[in-house]
This record gives C-alpha cells, structure tokens and sequence, in this order.
C-alpha cells in the first residue's frame, strides 16, 4: 500500500467540512481553541494527539454534538445539527466493554443504522433487511447475522460498527479509534476496508486515531492536536521532529520504512 496521490478536481474543491476559528469546550473549561480546518470531497483525514488533546471533543462539535463557544462548523455547507446534512455520515463510536453486553443480534446492531430513516416506532420493511443484508456482506460478516454481538471477537465487533455506519450508505465517514482494542490482523483488515471505501467508493474518511504509524499510509492530511492545531498537512509536512516533540514532549525518531515515514516517541536508549 502507498501513500495516495490525489488529481485536483476543480469540481469537488468545495470543502465537505470546515472549521473557521473553533473553540470548543465543557462548563469551566476549554478543550480546543480557535480551530481552524478543511476536507474536501474524497479525502482521507487522519487525526493525532495525546490523550486528552481534543480529539473526541473535536468528533462532537462535527457531529453536532456539542455546540462551538466560538467559531462556525459548516457541514455540507450547512450546520452540523441540520438534518440532511446528518443523514449523509456514518459513524464509529470508540468500542467499550458495555457495548458488547449488549444483548442483539449482529443484524438488529446494523440495523439501528437505519433508525433515523425508518423511525424508532416502526418496524422495518424487507427493503430495510436487503440493506442490512447488504452491508454486511460489504464487510464480509454475512455470515455473523445471526450472531449475539457478545460472541464476537474485537475485530468481527469493529466490522459489525462499520457495517451499521455504512447501511445508509453515508457520504462521510467518521470514526474515533476504530482499531483501539483489536489484535494486529484485525487493525490491518479494519484499516484496509476503509482505504477501499476511500478510494474506490469515494467516501470521505475522517478517523481519530492512537497510533501515528497505522494511518501514515492511508491518509491524504493529518491533523496534529494538542488543545489546538499543532500541525495540518501531509503526513510528511506534520509528521516532523520538530512538530511531534511539541506535542508529545519526548525524544522522537522518524526514519523511513519502505518508503513510508515511521515514527517512534519515548525516551530511549543511545
């Protein structure tokens, strides 16, 4: 896999999100401050920092969750609490062990995808369960219909997320650490499904995510966060000593792996 190289396309240029002096934040505290930020149409947005940098409050204020303090959010050049333009996104909750005690079936979780079309007081018809269907054979679970969600192993979880996310068939796609609590084959799988959603379905992809390395080889920007925006760009652009170092205060090294950036961060030694 290599790093995407995107042709303009003057026709898509209009940003699908942006964020224009954005502060962010909870009753006596401010978690992000003037955050400014655009996403084009197709683009595959990776976003970076320690804990307790913003991230999740970031994801909230896009999905219109919780409301600026200062700034604007357009969303489909609308607001994010506008409802057609919430219609048009998926998203990947952060994975928790409640989640999992959750007693459904595999099909009912992707199900609740649809509730926003259907209704939470209506039974879904047969178009309904041919979606469902269908988005789970797109993640290649079609066989775990059936499945309580409590059997499944963490990366089967993370895919059953994906399929419910997808079953309306969003044009944008976000995720908060989709690959948290999964084993090395399962982050791999997980992280090539979405780059085939990019690339050849042309969903925008915006991902949280804890690891710099996984996401340096999918995405087209990164988004470095620290109570602000440290560093925007290319992975090459953001993924520097001098940026890292910053934000994550210890020594860093950055060499080149198959032609990719690869980033360690800690103190080690000589």
């Amino acid at each position: 896999m290599s790093i995407k190289i995107r042709k303009k396309d003057p026709a898509t240029e209009q940003p699908l999100l942006s964020l224009s002096e954005v502060t962010l934040g909870y009753p006596g505290i401010i978690a992000l401050e003037k955050v400014s930020f655009c996403l084009k149409r197709g683009e595959f947005l990776g976003i970076i920092g320690p804990n307790g940098s913003g991230k999740s409050t970031l994801l909230k204020g896009i999905l219109g969750l919780l409301r600026p303090l200062e700034g604007e959010i357009r969303l489909f050049g609308a607001s994010p609490k506008n409802r057609a333009a919430r219609s048009k996104i998926g998203y990947v909750p952060q994975m928790s062990k409640s989640d999992t005690d959750f007693p459904a079936l595999v099909k009912d979780v992707a199900l609740m995808g649809l509730y926003a079309r259907i209704g939470w007081l209506r039974r879904p018809n047969e178009t309904h369960r041919q979606m469902v269907a269908q988005s789970l054979a797109r993640m290649g679970i079609a066989a775990l219909a059936e499945r309580p969600i409590g059997e499944l192993s963490g990366g089967q979880y993370q895919k059953v997320m994906l399929a419910r996310a997808l079953v309306n068939n969003p044009e944008f796609l976000v995720l908060d650490e989709p690959t948290a609590a999964v084993d090395i084959s399962a982050q791999r799988a997980i992280l090539e499904l979405l780059e085939g959603l990019n690339r050849e379905q042309g969903i925008t992809v915006l991902m949280v995510s804890h690891d710099i390395n996984e996401i340096v080889h999918f995405c087209d920007r990164i988004l470095l966060l620290d109570g602000k925006v440290r560093a925007f760009g290319t992975p090459a652009e953001v993924l520097t000593k001098e940026n890292l170092k910053s934000v994550y205060g210890s020594r860093v090294f950055i060499y080149d792996h198959h032609g990719h950036p690869h980033v360690m961060v800690g103190d080690f030694d000589d």
